[in-house]
């Protein structure tokens, strides 16, 4: 099963995320606000259940006949076939959260709920970005809000993916360490992929000495990749980069704390055997007018995703 079809499973399951907003409960009418302390109910359930990776009783929270029909058209019919779809999910994926947005919640009757809005996940599946549309209909059975259909369509969003997809292998957790120090960097996309956001830290001996930001992006004026580096001594620099076959050289230039300005020219060598690791080093290194001795190739490591105690 695709991952994107299991995420849209879960994105349209976990509705009820956001229905409680004062926007959303000003679409419903007087007289059904006395159940939406029972949706809310039913919402913080299947919350604690996925966070729980409890197929079971998500499974336990839709009608034994619902189905969920997905944006490829893929039909699910019944209770089993949504738990086997959770139980495949829980055991391939790690890490994703849900932001979910209801644009209108109306009840069709006392006993059935329409609820209508969008869904994004985070971080994001590969590919395009894309945002999920869905309708979930609820239905209230002893004394229970149970999901009886589920509808979802996708459309693409805009997006600078296509410029920084090249940089797609960064995605991810890195180390460097030599010695008694260590450079770790981690590496997300932005909402709708416009960018790279890249976190740092410089580890001596267990003590942090230096941490900051980085995000990559795309310059619409120069047609190239771009970097905004921002450092906790209160330094910033830009980078421009470009591809030559499989190295990455960022022509960086930047000003300390203090004003003096300094440059230099980092390449990344990706190793063509191996998307895990990859070679760093730094070269032409000036501040203010002093040549800086130049940083040797280091080789950086992938490290592997973190998997939750169960």
């Amino acid at each position: 099963m695709k991952l994107s079809v299991c995420l849209a499973l879960i994105l349209s399951l976990s509705v009820a995320a956001d229905i409680f907003s004062d926007d959303s409960v000003s679409k419903v009418s007087s007289d059904s606000t006395s159940e939406l302390s029972a949706l809310k109910v039913a919402n913080k359930a299947f919350v604690k259940a996925f966070n729980h990776r409890d197929a079971n009783a998500i499974a336990e929270m839709w009608d034994e006949d619902g189905d969920y029909i997905d944006e490829t058209g893929t039909h699910y019919v019944g209770r089993d076939a949504i738990h086997a779809e959770f139980e495949n999910y829980f055991h391939s994926s790690y890490g994703r959260k849900i932001k979910v947005h209801a644009n209108s919640i109306r009840f069709l009757r006392p006993d059935i709920v329409l609820i209508d809005g969008t869904s994004e996940v985070d971080p994001a599946p590969e590919g395009k970005p894309v945002m999920g549309r869905f309708s979930a209909i609820r239905i209230k059975k002893d004394g229970k809000w149970l999901l009886t259909s589920v509808r979802e369509s996708a459309e693409e969003v805009p997006s600078n993916y296509e410029h920084l997809k090249p940089l797609e292998w960064m995605i991810g957790e890195w180390v460097d360490q030599e010695d008694s120090t260590s450079i770790y960097t981690s590496a997300v996309w932005s909402k709708n992929k416009n960018f790279i956001l890249r976190k740092f830290k410089v580890n001596l001996k267990g003590r942090v000495l230096l941490s900051g930001t980085q995000r990559v992006g795309w310059d619409p004026i120069r047609k190239q990749i771009k970097s905004w580096t921002f450092d906790t001594d209160g330094g910033m620099a830009e980078g421009y980069w470009s591809r030559q076959g499989n190295h990455w050289v960022v022509k960086k230039v930047g000003v300390l704390q203090d004003g003096t300005r300094a440059t230099a020219t980092n390449t990344y060598t990706l190793d063509e055997n191996d998307e895990d690791r990859f070679l760093w080093k730094s070269q032409n290194r000036i501040v203010g007018n002093v040549h800086e001795p130049d940083i040797d190739q280091v080789k950086v490591i992938r490290l592997p995703p973190a998997l939750d105690s169960k």
